[in-house]
């Protein structure tokens, strides 16, 4: 900001300075006719810097009162602008060569402006578009302009020239990322309109006018469009959640992936690669407020608030006809024995991502916890009505699928891994157990049930209570499965009862 702040000041004291100290020692070679003098152009000129005084007075009012972030480039850019606008009114004598040469000084620091805002939404250096090529035919301009119409200025801007052609093909290599085109369109505006200058094809008013026109559209289009867009992103970053910030994290390790398994990539695909990577990574917010309350949420849920955990009496909250299941890994205490802790981690790992990706298909369905090799899935305990039919077909397929992806996933040994399931429904109590490192807890009868009809399942068998096959009567499935009664099925501390099992599903051995 105190780098913004100083360069306007700067821009403020170069205007006045270099008139006084720089143009007045060649007054005589020069056009001295007071703009006041051309009525017509004088008109047009502080009508249209009315016009631009106006709108950059709001621009920079709604950007102080009513702005989501502060694009200080585009708030220099408007000063810069506005005091160039302003010299017409100030100066009750300024002559063309004074509204010539003051265009000029503007130049010379609004482009830099102009082009960092540019930079800054590619989110590339200034030297990536070579700016030294663009600020340097400038500033020659600047101090050539006492010799104007002279050999000395036509050989100064025909090299002024050849370096704007370099800056503007760099630009052009550009032109892929956002706003390049803009950008092109207006400066080859300009170079028409120092075209027509040069060669004189119409008179010095008219070119004068043009330029102005010129001006206000190219610097009211790029603070405008600009900081609209910054807007846009700013809003999109503030509003992304715990999924778009994995979806980024996804999508760029894979993009590490292909990097490191191709061992030939081409220096414009490398550049590519890491552009692609910049911009994912440009995406994940600074500001890290909403994602931590979203993952508060998700620990602890129905708006609990620190009262609330700091309350060691607080009440759960109580539901009917929530459905619980449970999944147990088979063997799983012979494969700890087997393997180390790393490739039990790693293979945990891998089955309990597997059967979160596939629990993102059901809505219905929340995660609870992983205790070792335990996994437990309630719904719907966020709902605003009674939903338990919708539910229990959803808990039915999620445990079809995952019988199918534990199918998928070997042992180092490859053997393939096996799974029992329970499922029952009834009512719970849910709330907060803790202060320090508060955890969402599911209690209940239900849930000891779900966890033994887990435990007596058969390998890759999902077996049911009676609860949940009396409503499988009345749900409609999109694929067809057996259910098969089971009599004297002994539930610890329950006692016998007869249980309802869906037998493991027929896998494609493609898979």
């Amino acid at each position: 900001m105190i780098y913004i702040l100083f360069f306007v000041f700067l821009y403020c004291n170069a205007d006045i300075v270099l008139n006084k100290l720089y143009l007045s020692n060649y007054s005589t070679t020069l056009n001295n006719e007071l703009i006041q003098t051309n009525s017509n152009f004088y008109y047009s000129i502080t009508n249209l810097n009315l016009f631009v005084l106006s709108v950059y007075s709001i621009y920079l009012i709604t950007n102080l009162i009513d702005y989501k972030s502060i694009n200080k480039t585009s708030n220099a850019l408007a000063f810069v602008y506005i005091k160039y606008t302003i010299n017409t009114f100030l100066s009750d004598n300024m002559t063309v060569s004074q509204f010539e040469f003051s265009r000029n000084i503007m130049w010379l620091f609004a482009t830099p402006l102009m082009l960092k805002m540019y930079c800054d939404v590619n989110t590339i250096k200034l030297q990536d578009i070579k700016i030294h090529y663009h600020i340097i035919p400038v500033a020659i301009n600047v101090f050539i302009y006492p010799y104007k119409n002279t050999i000395t200025y036509y050989y100064l801007t025909g090299i002024s020239w050849l370096l704007l052609l370099f800056f503007m093909k760099t630009l052009y290599t550009k032109r892929n990322i956002t706003f390049t085109n803009v950008y092109l369109f207006i400066w080859s505006i300009f170079m028409f309109l120092n075209i027509i200058d040069l060669f004189q094809i119409t008179n010095e008013y008219n070119i004068n006018l043009y330029y102005s026109y010129a001006d206000t559209i190219s610097k009211m289009m790029t603070c405008i469009i600009v900081n609209n867009y910054n807007e846009k992103e700013l809003t999109q970053l503030n509003n992304m959640d715990l999924q778009s910030v994995q979806f980024v994290s996804y999508m760029i390790k894979n993009i590490k992936i292909y990097k490191n398994e191709n061992a030939i990539i081409t220096h414009q695909c490398n550049k590519f690669i890491d552009f692609t990577t910049q911009q994912f990574l440009v995406k994940i917010p600074e500001n890290k407020t909403i994602l931590e309350q979203e993952l508060l949420k998700k620990i602890l849920p129905f708006d609990f608030d620190k009262e609330y955990i700091a309350n060691a009496n607080a009440n759960a909250k109580q539901f009917n006809m929530i459905c619980v299941l449970f999944t147990d890994i088979v063997n799983y205490t012979e494969l700890s024995k087997i393997y180390d802790d790393k490739i039990i981690f790693q293979l945990l790992y891998t089955i309990y991502t597997a059967f979160d990706n596939t629990i993102k298909k059901y809505p219905h369905l929340q995660k609870i916890e992983t205790i070792g090799d335990a996994y437990m899935v309630v719904g719907d305990i966020f709902r605003n009505s009674t939903n338990h039919k919708v539910v229990v077909k959803e808990m039915i397929l999620f445990a079809l699928d995952i019988v199918k992806e534990i199918k998928k996933i070997k042992t180092p040994a490859n053997i393939p891994l096996c799974i029992r399931i329970g499922i029952n429904m009834g009512s719970v109590s849910v709330g907060i157990l803790g202060n320090e490192i508060p955890r969402l807890c599911v209690v209940g009868n239900t849930v000891n049930m779900a966890s033994r009809l887990q435990s007596t399942a058969e390998i890759d068998t999902i077996q049911l209570s009676r609860h949940i096959y009396e409503q499988l009567e009345e749900i409609e499935f999109d694929i067809n499965f057996e259910v098969i009664p089971k009599e004297n099925v002994f539930l610890k501390n329950i006692g016998s009862i007869t249980t309802y099992n869906i037998p493991p599903p027929i896998c494609d051995d493609k898979q």
